[in-house]
């Protein structure tokens, strides 16, 4: 575990972004085209009956914009202010340049920010607060934008090779996470890579190596099953070790939605009751790396009880990438989820 330590750095709001409509997927086992069993297995084993499907003219940064301007709209920050924006996301817009220029140009930052993309899916919100928090402490920057978001539903074909049941897994959703410098303030957080299991979960067609190929993701169920409670749970008791603090000791563990079976099996691991690890993929299905703070909005958005939280999150999947971080923010901070039907019109054509 590479362990990190970012003091007088705060996460200051989190807001998260989502399509408009829901799919029900419930809905499906009176499909007289699908096979009923395998759609209610695929409920009882996921948790998941609803999720949120991006437009065919919605990308994962229309999401990312809407939640950013959540923050900008509730006085969090000025677009003069960011100094770092950092983009997380495995759907860019285009191949070149990285999506956060665009973003960037759509949120009126200023010339003196530094953006660029990471590609990283479900550890990527932990790996981007800590980028974002490392060198926020270490530069003229007084704020820094962290937006994260996928579209792996919008698009996906219905029928076809699968290796999972990533036609149905995947919802879309992006978010946003303010951070500032704060005297007193301190984030934490350990990371881990274990590159000898990308193809566990990889999608290596379209791009530069096999530019051509067919549209699924090939992967390893069983060994994504068994990294995941087995990787995680250690994880987190090496870092509590470390830390001194143990995972009960947090108001809530918000984890990863990859789905409910694995969920229930890391918190009964970690021995934490699962009613202290907030659940939102039953009605977003596994939203990437967007999954812990759009499940943060989903469970305090609402509260405006001025509740300072003090939360353990992790993140884990493709890559191997996974990851623990934790913090403290207030319920006021926390915005509620936002559905929308926001699209861009970029000048391109697709002819």
């Amino acid at each position: 575990m590479i362990y990190n330590e970012y003091k007088d750095i705060r996460i200051a709001a989190i807001a998260s972004a989502v399509p408009k409509d829901a799919f029900d997927i419930a809905a499906m086992a009176d499909d007289p085209n699908e096979d009923p069993k395998y759609i209610k297995s695929f409920i009882r084993k996921t948790g998941i009956t609803q999720k949120r499907i991006a437009a065919a003219d919605q990308t994962a940064s229309d999401f990312s914009f809407a939640a950013a301007k959540i923050l900008e709209d509730n006085g969090k920050y000025k677009p003069e202010e960011i100094g770092i924006l950092i983009n997380l996301t495995q759907n860019p817009d285009y191949r070149t340049p990285s999506t956060a220029c665009l973003l960037h140009d759509r949120l009126g930052l200023s010339k003196s920010c530094m953006a660029f993309d990471v590609n990283l899916g479900c550890s990527g919100f932990v790996y981007g607060v800590s980028i974002g928090a490392g060198m926020l402490a270490a530069s003229s920057a007084d704020k820094a934008l962290i937006v994260m978001g996928d579209t792996q539903a919008r698009g996906r074909k219905e029928t076809g090779e699968r290796s999972s049941n990533t036609r149905l897994l995947f919802g879309d959703a992006s978010s946003a996470v303010l951070l500032e410098k704060s005297k007193g303030s301190c984030i934490r957080s350990g990371l881990m890579t274990d590159g000898t299991g990308l193809k566990a979960i990889t999608s290596p067609y379209g791009a530069w190596r096999h530019p051509e190929g067919p549209e699924l993701i090939p992967g390893d169920d069983i060994a994504v099953f068994n990294f995941t409670i087995n990787e995680v749970p250690e994880l987190v008791r090496e870092y509590a070790e470390k830390t001194g603090k143990s995972a009960d000791s947090y108001d809530a563990v918000v984890l990863h939605q990859a789905n409910m079976m694995v969920l229930k099996n890391i918190a009964k691991r970690l021995g934490v009751e699962f009613e202290k690890c907030p659940v939102s993929i039953d009605r977003y299905g596994n939203t990437s790396s967007a999954s812990v703070p759009l499940t943060i909005s989903d469970k305090y958005g609402e509260d405006k009880d001025g509740k300072e939280l003090s939360l353990l999150t992790s993140g884990f999947g493709i890559g191997l990438s996974w990851g623990v971080l934790d913090f403290t923010i207030n319920t006021d901070d926390i915005y509620p989820v936002l559905a929308t039907d926001i699209t861009f019109d970029d000048g391109f054509t697709d002819q």
